[in-house]
């Protein structure tokens, strides 16, 4: 069976409970009687305990990894049913997980799903949010699989084909944890492109340990006992040499795809560590709120896109913002440029040598007569609202999420709270989408503020927004 598109999978999120226990082996095949594992360890600076306990399939390894993942966010982009049941056929799960229509790929994704129903964990230290109390916890990740032909019935225990409609219910521990503030963003794009499941599953425990860490992700780096991170990815042989030759060809390929930076060695036999240095951002992960703001501010000085979105991976945001503000002030006292305005803020923001400085100009000690304006003064006026005018039309200029990026804070400040949560997401999805402008939305809001206008202006909004949203509805 062929298909022209494969299907899209648009939720992006991973469950720090599920993640954190790391409950899927890095293994790619079992041994006969290798059906279960316990192990006890410390995450996010709590204890955790988990026993796992699999069927005469063995315990979840390999592929389980991707296929936990993309039923979680089916789960979460079909609305959370309240039955907790997801429904697809078996070719459309495939796809999703980024496989070709073969019959050995049936095969896989049967006994892939049938380890996840049959496998029992016990885990102490579930957290229901974050800070909360630890808890202990008894569950399977899947709670039944049924294949769908006019009417539901046990899944007969072989493979199935493209046709089979699935409908596949995650346990109630599952799904309740799903639904909680223990969900985060996660890039199940970048993961699935990697070319081995082991890759998938060191880059899935390495890309939680530094969320869940803020001292990691501070430091940019992570330093891990050797065993100890081979009992985390669920490894039989715990030998230092064995564990090594498992992971170095994971490393490379994760270095070679910039998720990290380096991953060396440090030590002998059992008393070897791992120390991973992460890059601090890579070039398709998507910018946060704050950065695209930055890169904002960046081509404002007449910088690119391009340059600008890569200054902005590359620094931390304290230091970008503070290189950006020296840049524009410097630029603001500057009347000629030896070469372009661009290159000379370009110049500013990469100099690592100190030969720039700027401070914010003191107030004038002199005593005015309030209300008087000097022509100094009027063409300092004139020339602020010259300057104001041209960094607004750059700003109608940029694309919709940085426009949105840029007048997010102010936006929120006068019309969240009128808005409400739910119509305050959907003007973010429209004017990200392009179908509003934030910058001309913001200019019409103070307007409305100056005239007293405020109210009639929020109606008409609340009325579009309205429409923008029962239009997504139907759509």
């Amino acid at each position: 069976m062929t298909s022209s598109s494969a299907p899209v999978l648009r939720s992006k999120f991973d469950d720090l409970n599920l993640a954190e226990a790391s409950l899927i082996s890095c293994l790619t095949r079992l041994k006969p009687g290798e059906t279960s594992w316990e192990h006890s360890f410390e995450i996010a600076g709590r204890q955790m305990h988990v026993e796992c306990l699999g069927n005469s399939y063995g315990f979840p390894h390999g592929p389980d990894n991707d296929m936990m993942l993309v039923l979680s966010n089916l789960y979460l982009e079909q609305g959370q049913p309240k039955d907790n049941a997801v429904h697809c056929s078996a070719y459309e799960l495939l796809r999703m997980l980024g496989r070709t229509d073969s019959s050995q790929n049936y095969r896989i994704m049967h006994d892939s799903l049938t380890r996840l129903s049959g496998t029992l964990y016990k885990i102490a230290g579930w957290l229901d949010h974050p800070g909360g109390t630890a808890r202990r916890v008894t569950f399977r990740s899947l709670e039944r699989i049924e294949e769908i032909q006019g009417q539901a019935r046990h899944l007969n225990l072989k493979s199935f084909g493209a046709g089979t409609k699935l409908k596949i219910t995650l346990d109630k521990v599952v799904a309740a944890s799903l639904s909680s503030p223990r969900v985060r963003p996660f890039d199940l794009d970048f993961m699935l492109k990697l070319s081995g499941s082991q890759s998938r599953t060191l880059f899935r425990l390495l890309d939680t340990l530094w969320y869940s860490d803020p001292h990691t992700a501070a430091q940019g780096f992570l330093e891990y006992d050797l065993i100890e991170l081979g009992q985390l990815l669920r490894l039989i042989n715990l030998r230092p040499d064995s564990i090594r030759r498992t992971i170095v060809p994971i490393h490379e390929e994760l270095i070679a795809s910039e998720f990290l930076q380096s991953a060396t060695f440090s030590g002998r036999g059992s008393k070897q560590r791992v120390k991973y240095v992460f890059n601090p951002q890579r070039p398709d992960y998507p910018l946060t709120v704050e950065q695209l703001e930055l890169v904002g501010r960046i081509k404002a000085l007449g910088i690119t896109d391009t340059q600008a979105r890569a200054y902005v991976r590359k620094h931390g945001p304290g230091r970008v913002r503070e290189r950006v503000a020296m840049a524009e002030g410097i630029l603001a006292s500057t009347t000629r440029f030896r070469k372009s305005r661009g290159a000379y803020a370009w110049d500013i923001l990469v100099d690592e040598s100190g030969k720039y400085a700027y401070a914010p100009p003191k107030p004038s000690r002199e005593t005015q007569v309030p209300g008087s304006r000097t022509p100094k003064t009027a063409e300092s006026e004139k020339e602020a609202e010259q300057e104001f005018e041209a960094l607004r039309r750059s700003q109608l200029q940029l694309p919709p999420d940085e426009q949105w990026a840029v007048h997010r804070s102010a936006l929120r400040l006068l019309l969240q709270r009128p808005l409400g949560a739910d119509l305050w997401k959907v003007l973010e999805a429209s004017c990200c989408s392009g179908d509003l402008e934030a910058s001309v939305l913001l200019s019409e809001a103070n307007a409305a503020v100056a005239t007293l206008t405020l109210q009639a202006f929020m109606d008409n909004l609340k009325d579009t927004l309205m429409a923008h949203s029962s239009a997504g509805a139907s759509a």
